[in-house]
């Protein structure tokens, strides 16, 4: 497991890549979703941002809680940690952001959903870095049409205080700046792919494997 987290995270993560490995992953649901679960719950900053990354490729309707179960641990870590809580923040917002790309009316709804909550806790006490591209994704999914927006128009000095992105999304905002609103959308990666001769390919489709497996048994269990 060790080899992989190195793979997934030196190879692909921080080279943006990592949904040439997850996306494949993200077809044995209910395998993907034991691993974020797992991840999600380490202390290390890293496996949770991994575990919110292959999240976002994960559309089965039975874990669209999944996002706002993380997102709501996160907010429990950002009081002691908030620089590492930040940074699984953005990749939870990107997950969401991707889920409102959804053709599935359920799962874009809760992706939906995920940027709003995040938008509100800037407001209330959990200042999200990435904030003001969760605005232009949210502006972005719902073209505007969304009740947050009000609450942003009508938010306080006190409530944007130290937030200067944040600040400068809510002035675009009430000033109606199309243009502005639509260079805050900050869209997720694009898909990536894996040749046979790539660095670590043959550790990818080992966990491939191992999850098609994984998938194979909990569904057989699930019908017996």
């Amino acid at each position: 497991m060790a080899e992989a987290f190195d793979i997934l995270w030196y190879e692909l993560a921080k080279e943006g890549k990592e949904s040439a490995a997850f996306a494949p992953l993200a077809r044995y649901p209910n395998t993907s979703f034991w691993m974020v679960q797992s991840m999600a719950g380490s202390s290390d900053f890293r496996n949770r941002k991994l575990g919110a990354m292959l999240a976002g490729w994960i559309t089965d309707p039975k874990y669209l809680a999944l996002l706002r179960e993380m997102l709501q641990r996160e907010r429990g870590i950002f009081a002691g940690d908030s620089l590492n809580a930040n940074s699984v923040g953005e990749d939870i917002m990107f997950a969401a952001t991707r889920w409102t790309e959804s053709e599935d009316s359920q799962t874009r709804s809760a992706g939906i959903d995920i940027l709003a909550g995040m938008i509100r806790d800037a407001l209330h006490g959990t200042p999200w870095n990435t904030v003001n591209w969760a605005i232009g994704n949210l502006h972005h999914a719902t073209q505007g049409k969304h009740e947050v927006f009000q609450e942003l128009a009508n938010a306080t000095d006190s409530q944007m205080e130290g937030q200067k992105f944040l600040q400068n999304a809510v002035i675009a905002l009430r000033q109606n700046d199309q243009h502005k609103l639509a260079r805050l959308y900050t869209p997720p990666a694009t898909l990536s792919s894996l040749n046979p001769d790539d660095a670590g390919y043959s550790v990818v489709a080992n966990l491939w494997m191992a999850a098609a497996q994984a998938e194979a048994s909990i569904n057989w269990e699930m019908q017996t």
